[in-house]
């Protein structure tokens, strides 16, 4: 009796409904399954884990879109404030993924060389994907129809990816598995510039370190080419003109390399704001435009 009581509490840990009306729709009611993408010695199996949120039953697969959460590269979890997300992408009829990954050491620890910081978080995410690519259609999602989308550091991490090629490359999957990226609310888009300028520079060192070259390569901004492909772009900001002007640059390069870029300016709403208004029945700013860009990147 013992025994089953304890199987039937482990699998609750990893398969729920979600109640109280979020996701419920025509496809019925939304399931979250909570899955081990991969294992690293002596890190805890919830920082290589996501939730997959997907429908019971069979039907035609399903876009995904998968979310990273942010946090300062250091803090955070993918389970954090989903209601509004979970209750958005299942009315839309969309498979979510929401990923965790390795984090910086906090309180920071800049002296520590062997810390997690930069290219870390960068390579979970691109685990992730690969899992995704791989198995998401267990879940009834289309693995054809992928879209990504981060707030904050998970903002930087999910541009980072689809304006650098190697971290999906080094998984053995090309950039046009990825049909769009959202990047909602971050400086992180030129981390040399943070590192070397912004008030909140310890942040930065924490989750990057000093090698100016290295700072280079994990800026979005300074990955983007002329002549090479680019997923669509959708790109929320907000803020003083420094945070604005950093979001522009990135807007631009992108344009100028011939991306499809979506863009909005959020500043009636604070950091931790534009993130919890995502699939606010009541905001009428950021949801409808980001509802607008995934039927783009899914047609």
């Amino acid at each position: 009796m013992k025994l089953v009581i304890l199987i039937l509490i482990i699998s609750n840990l990893f398969v729920t409904e979600i109640e109280n009306g979020t996701g419920n729709t025509s496809s019925g009611k939304y399931r979250k399954k909570t899955i081990q993408y991969k294992s690293v010695k002596g890190i805890n199996r919830n920082l290589l884990s996501l939730d997959v949120y997907y429908f019971k039953g069979k039907s035609a697969p399903k876009p995904v879109v998968i979310y990273v959460h942010g946090g300062g590269w250091c803090i955070g979890d993918k389970a954090n404030k989903m209601s509004n997300k979970t209750g958005l992408f299942s009315k839309l009829g969309y498979v979510f993924v929401s990923v965790n990954y390795r984090l910086s050491p906090f309180p920071y620890q800049t002296a520590t060389d062997n810390r997690i910081k930069y290219p870390d978080q960068n390579n979970d995410v691109a685990s992730a994907i690969k899992w995704v690519y791989e198995n998401i259609a267990n879940y009834g999602g289309n693995p054809d129809k992928i879209a990504l989308m981060g707030h904050s550091a998970g903002a930087h991490l999910v541009s980072l990816t689809g304006t650098n090629e190697t971290f999906l490359k080094n998984e053995g999957l090309p950039l046009t598995v990825i049909k769009g990226v959202a990047s909602i609310d971050t400086k992180g888009y030129d981390v040399y510039e943070m590192v070397n300028n912004s008030p909140m520079k310890m942040m930065y060192l924490n989750a990057f370190g000093t090698d100016s070259l290295q700072n280079i390569e994990a800026s979005p901004v300074y990955n983007i080419r002329k002549g090479k492909y680019y997923p669509m772009f959708f790109v929320a900001y907000r803020g003083n003109k420094q945070r604005k002007t950093t979001s522009y640059n990135f807007i631009k390069k992108l344009k100028n390399a011939g991306v499809e870029v979506s863009y909005i300016d959020c500043s009636v709403y604070d950091h931790e704001g534009i993130n919890n208004a995502i699939g606010d029945k009541k905001d009428t700013i950021i949801t409808p435009a980001l509802i607008n860009f995934f039927e783009k990147c899914f047609r």
